[in-house]
């Protein structure tokens, strides 16, 4: 599985922290992809490796960044939620 997103250019986001230590350390990163904000949704469980981290400056709106994200080998399978 791979999963999309852009996030918010925002350096004092912890979750953004660990996405970009992650890609710039090669870094197997543990991710929950869920349908529900409240972290109580339906959705993978697994380990990913962030494949791609661009940054993306648009001249009006918030600086923003492409994330791709991969599952991974690892010694968690991934799992699905409910």
């Amino acid at each position: 599985a791979t999963v999309e997103c852009e996030m918010v250019w925002d350096t004092t986001d912890t979750g953004f922290g660990a996405i970009k230590d992650a890609f710039l350390g090669n870094d197997v990163i543990g991710l929950q992809v869920l349908d529900d904000a409240t972290g109580t949704g339906e959705g993978l469980q697994a380990d990913f490796m962030i494949t791609n981290f661009s940054r993306n400056e648009a001249l009006e709106e918030a600086i923003t960044v492409s994330v791709s994200a991969k599952v991974t080998y690892s010694a968690s399978a991934p799992t699905w939620l409910e």
